[in-house]
């Protein structure tokens, strides 16, 4: 990875999780290969953050990549856009993949842009939506999705 992960802040880091496999409150757990298989050939993907009071927020429709074990999406009208500020209020949600709905975490990616840009390219070419997707503001509105435990 490059620099830039070195905040004490893991929920402004690219790593995201404390040492002990949490973010925030709320304990995570990493992808399962069943779920990686599922994403990689979900072309796109429904996000939502939760309410203060645990109900979810709208889903949105978004595009997704996966850098190593990690997967981002990124918010097309940056950081303003709606389901990305309900996302970062709460720090979490839920994705649904083709169906399956999959409890996260979200945490802002830093230090990876210019990978993250790459691999918005490499999976949906260069049309003017990848474009946008590859500049600001939506450059400044990355997250990575972490699966959350829910064995309590």
């Amino acid at each position: 990875m490059s620099a830039g992960h070195g905040s004490a802040d893991p929920a402004s880091t690219g790593h995201g999780s404390t040492d002990d496999g949490r973010t925030g409150e709320r304990a995570t757990r990493p992808w399962t290969e069943a779920e990686l298989a599922l994403l990689a050939r979900t072309e796109l993907i429904r996000v939502a953050g939760a309410r203060d009071d645990g109900t979810l927020r709208s889903f949105a429709l978004v595009g997704h990549v996966r850098l190593g074990r990690d997967e981002l999406v990124r918010s097309l009208n940056g950081p303003d856009g709606g389901w990305y500020r309900g996302a970062i209020r709460s720090g979490h949600g839920e994705i649904d993949v083709d169906g399956r709905r999959i409890a996260v975490a979200f945490v802002r990616d830093v230090g990876r842009a210019a990978a993250v840009d790459q691999a918005l390219r490499d999976r949906y070419g260069h049309d003017a939506g990848v474009r946008r997707m590859t500049r600001a503001p939506a450059r400044d509105a990355t997250l990575r999705a972490v699966p959350l435990r829910t064995d309590g």
